[in-house]
């Protein structure tokens, strides 16, 4: 029988394989994430030169690099995600193109190596398509450039023209992203590990004469690049900080350095492999996805078990230098790249961590914290079933952590098109310069930013200037800055890329989203008196002007919002709210009647509110009371709120007896003193 052979022509689809398997189960139920949706929404309005434009204002040379993506792949977010894929199986190769360059004796090993650089748990946002799949491609031009490098140390005599373009590919790809500048300090230890190899000289300090010799152009090319980068791109968003603090305070600016970069190591390798445990702590074997999870381990140790007895049946066995060679070139490289790879982060004051948003700063250490881990499985490289178990295991699980991820991401996607999908019901269409404000939304992979882009590409039809028609703040982030106040008349200003948003807090809609509740859009009336609403905005809530809601629709169509009805609580309640503003008692009270017959209920005792004026308005009193009643069994705190609501109802409706009964029934169950009984 004749086993496969994972040489470089089959270990690469193999690789491509596994990045399918563990990345791409949930990709038709994926969506935009996160900065995907402002970029996106820049080309469908503005062309792909909107978005190129509004990335050049950060960093004109990775604007270059999403002009052919964005010109193929559309707006719509399953293209973008099988793109991400290929990226990030590019990206890894490349990876593995470094490691065969600098040991190529060691094929097995540098494809173990690349196995766990392909699932590494550290970073958890490749879903986000559109920008991480431009940052994989930046990656795999700068390990490009690492091996055109190596290739030219090992030459016999080095080409000029090979050094060029090393450096060539290592300032563009700077340029693009600063995540890889750190790396470009592993060069003269790299020198040095092929002087050595080479035995010309033993002597340290010649050693160490000849590396920085040949460091010299890649010297000058990185400080090229940080001449660029502290006086003609300084209005980046990552802006230089700590580097400045060295003018004035150097010793406890080398110490913060020295703290930071050592904090950095340990996050790097303890808590980014010990998160590979961390679903397990949540695991419910009644859920079919904690089945499947558990399956999906189980599928990866076989393929992975599969793997190693592939490899070992091979014919041409792996022609490894002695272990102690190899360890004493590892453990400086890894330690090297987990030193220098956070210094960017340390000067713009940022801090890597497992935590989502910063765990995208750990891109940079994924090569140095997998070459660390798989540094520790060597030590049981001589007893090969523990090394196999070990490998296996980490592998497995630091796979199924990403799928683990992937459902994440699914299920915030189903978040965010049930938010908007509630939102378009409510809000047929908008009037322009209105701004939508929240304390903030139950989402993890959204900003208000983000929010924004889709809040407009919903709403915002024919868009001419750079003008932009809707913004949505939190003002647990934009409060005191951005957003000035909640004060009546207060002037807003906000920058949004190429935009410019220009309102005020006359044109605001305050509103929340506590789930498993509704959207609610703040009634001024009675939400001052809600106690569900967070504080900030029950005291803003008077100021919320529905009369920029316009009940015509006339917004865009989007592939993240379904225009058929749906049979929900959420769907009535909206549909009412929309009608309580304009006073269409009738149609509430019809809709009342369908919600309250399906198998759904609010979860927001408030959300009866707009149904106890809709059946009190059609002289229904019964089922207003009954409303009333059930509300207030919930929590006496909303006892102001509906005394509030059944005054407005008595200022607004005729009077008689069932009436007057309905009134005196709720004043001695309520308390509402304002009532007056006969």
């Amino acid at each position: 029988m004749k086993f496969i052979n994972f040489n470089r022509f089959i270990f690469p689809f193999f690789l491509l394989f596994i990045c399918i398997l563990v990345y791409g189960i949930f990709t038709p139920f994926m969506g935009f994430y996160w900065d995907d949706f402002p970029y996106t929404w820049f080309k469908v309005v503005n062309g792909v030169q909107g978005t190129i434009s509004a990335i050049s204002l950060d960093r004109p040379m990775l604007a270059l690099f999403y002009m052919l993506p964005m010109s193929i792949l559309g707006d719509k977010p399953l293209a973008w995600q099988l793109f991400a894929i290929i990226t990030r199986w590019v990206y890894t190769l490349s990876m593995y193109g470094f490691l065969q360059s600098l040991w190529p004796n060691r094929k097995h090993s540098n494809q173990n190596l690349t196995l766990l650089l392909s699932v590494f748990p550290g970073f958890t946002q490749q879903w986000i398509s559109v920008i991480y799949s431009h940052a994989f491609l930046i990656f795999s031009l700068y390990f490009l450039s690492l091996i055109v490098f190596i290739s030219n140390l090992k030459a016999e005599h080095s080409s000029i023209i090979n050094t060029f373009i090393s450096i060539i590919l290592a300032i563009v790809s700077m340029s693009a992203t600063e995540y890889v500048v750190g790396l470009e300090l592993i060069r003269p230890l790299i020198i040095f590990i092929n002087e050595r190899r080479k035995g010309k000289t033993r002597v340290t300090y010649d050693l160490i004469k000849s590396t920085f010799i040949k460091w010299l152009p890649y010297l000058f090319g990185l400080l090229l690049f940080i001449a660029y980068r502290v006086f003609f791109a300084s209005s980046v968003l990552y802006k230089i900080q700590n580097l400045n603090d060295f003018l004035f305070t150097p010793v406890s600016t080398t110490w913060g350095l020295f703290t930071a970069q050592i904090k950095n190591i340990y996050t790097s390798i303890i808590p980014v492999w010990g998160v590979i445990f961390f679903p397990f702590s949540l695991i419910n074997l009644s859920s079919r996805y904690w089945k499947f999870h558990l399956g999906f381990i189980v599928i990866l140790l076989l393929f992975s078990a599969l793997f190693l007895f592939f490899q070992k049946k091979e014919q041409i066995h792996d022609q490894a230098p002695p272990d102690n060679q190899w360890i004493k070139e590892s453990i400086p490289l890894s330690f090297y790249i987990l030193i220098f790879a956070g210094v960017p982060f340390w000067a713009a004051n940022l801090e890597p961590s497992v935590d989502f948003p910063h765990d995208r700063f750990l891109l940079p250490f994924m090569l140095g914290s997998t070459l660390a881990i798989f540094i520790f499985l060597e030590l049981f490289r001589k007893k090969k079933l523990i090394w196999s178990i070990l490998f296996c295991a980490l592998f497995s699980l630091s796979g199924t952590y990403q799928l683990y991820q992937a459902n994440n991401y699914r299920n915030e996607w189903d978040n965010f098109t049930q938010f908007f999908q509630q939102t378009s019901w409510r809000i047929p269409s908008l009037d322009s310069n209105t701004i939508l404000v929240t304390d903030k939304l139950p989402f993890i992979y959204y900003s208000d930013n983000s929010l924004t882009a889709a809040l407009n590409w919903l709403y915002a039809k024919d868009i001419t200037g750079l003008q932009l028609p809707y913004m949505l703040n939190y003002t647990d982030v934009r409060l005191g800055t951005s957003l000035p106040s909640l004060e009546p008349g207060t002037k807003i200003h906000q920058d949004y890329r190429i935009f410019s948003f220009n309102s005020s807090t006359d044109r605001m809609i305050i509103f929340y989203h506590q789930p498993p509740g509704c959207v609610h859009i703040a009634d001024p009336a009675l939400d001052p008196l809600n106690p569900l609403v967070p504080g900030i905005l029950r005291e803003a809530a008077r100021l919320s002007n529905d009369v920029l809601i316009l009940p015509e629709i006339n917004r865009n169509d989007v592939f993240f919002v379904e225009e058929e009805p749906q049979a929900s609580w959420c769907f009535y309640y909206q549909k009412a709210s929309l009608a309580y503003q304009l006073r269409d008692w009738e149609t509430i009270a019809h809709l009342g009647d369908s919600a309250f017959s399906i198998n759904d209920y609010p979860n927001d005792a408030s959300e009866r509110i707009p149904f106890i004026f809709g059946y009190a308005h059609t002289e229904q009193w019964e089922k207003a009371l009954q409303l009333t009643q059930i509300t207030y069994q919930v929590s006496n705190l909303y006892q102001p709120m509906l005394c509030e609501a059944w005054k407005i109802i008595d200022e607004g409706t005729s009077d008689d007896y069932h009436k007057e009964n309905t009134l005196a029934i709720i004043e001695g169950q309520l308390a509402c003193k304002f009532l007056i009984s006969d």
